[in-house]
């Protein structure tokens, strides 16, 4: 049994029957997807921008695609674990491993390389992208030690890397505390931003999670016409037995676990 509290506002009505083909995609309209796409839209996401995005987990998956349904035409996505990459490589967008080098001199590297063609006509480029995403928050790895946490080195690389009048969206989770934060101020939930150049910068930055019922019926009738298909980030679709392996090796990041569909 199932109860949905408030269900006349909270519930979308979806066509089709249980295990046809829109399913997986359908289901990804409850978070994954709706974040996604919330993260490109509140940045305004159009034709000719360039995007970085940090974290390839679903959602930050799910913001290059939507940044690539939007019209976006280079999307970078920073992470570290090969299979979340290689996904990022199958929906159109750049894999950058930030344990092969500095994630901001990777993507200047690629940017320099795109924009030196006969058809930018010896324009001198900016160097870096016009929208940037946090897809990770507090619990993004360090760039030295995977196996430990920092969070710091993803806001100071978006201010290196995000160009005059860019715009950024902070949609990774950032809890009131963080009891196994590396410093104190972020034990507290309080993070130490680069404003400055930021400011100086004239960068927008939008911050929050995802007011589903703004795009939930956009993206669902996106999905029935054929436009998007947000399933391709499914890794696995296992029994509702099997949950308990799965979120564990999820959390651990192992054997290829990015988004995991249960089937009861």
């Amino acid at each position: 049994l199932l109860r949905v509290p408030l269900a006349d506002a909270n519930c979308l009505k979806l066509p089709g029957e249980p295990g046809d083909k829109w399913e997986d995609d359908f289901v990804l309209l409850a978070d994954a997807f709706t974040t996604g796409y919330h993260a490109a839209a509140i940045i305004e996401v159009a034709p000719s921008d360039t995007v970085a995005i940090f974290g390839a987990g679903s959602v930050g998956l799910l913001a290059a695609y939507s940044a690539r349904l939007r019209g976006a035409a280079r999307v970078y996505v920073v992470d570290a674990i090969p299979e979340r990459l290689e996904k990022t490589g199958e929906l159109g967008a750049i894999p950058v491993n930030f344990l092969h080098g500095d994630p901001v001199e990777q993507i200047r590297e690629q940017q320099s390389k795109w924009r030196s063609g006969p058809a930018f006509r010896q324009e001198k480029p900016l160097g870096g992208v016009t929208c940037a995403i946090d897809a990770v928050g507090f619990q993004a790895r360090s760039k030295t030690d995977y196996s430990r946490e920092d969070p710091r080195w993803v806001t100071e690389a978006i201010a290196e890397l995000i160009n005059p009048a860019g715009r950024v969206a902070m949609i990774g989770v950032w809890p009131l505390k963080d009891p196994n934060g590396i410093e104190p101020s972020l034990k507290e939930g309080k993070l130490t931003v680069p404003w400055s150049k930021l400011f100086n910068n004239n960068v927008r930055i939008s911050m929050g999670r995802d007011d589903d019922k703004r795009w939930n019926s956009k993206l669902r009738d996106m999905i029935i016409t054929g436009a998007a298909k947000p399933s391709q980030v499914v890794s696995h679709r296992l029994s509702l037995d099997e949950a308990p392996n799965a979120f564990a090796k999820f959390d651990a990041r192992q054997e290829g676990y990015i988004k995991v569909i249960l089937k009861p």
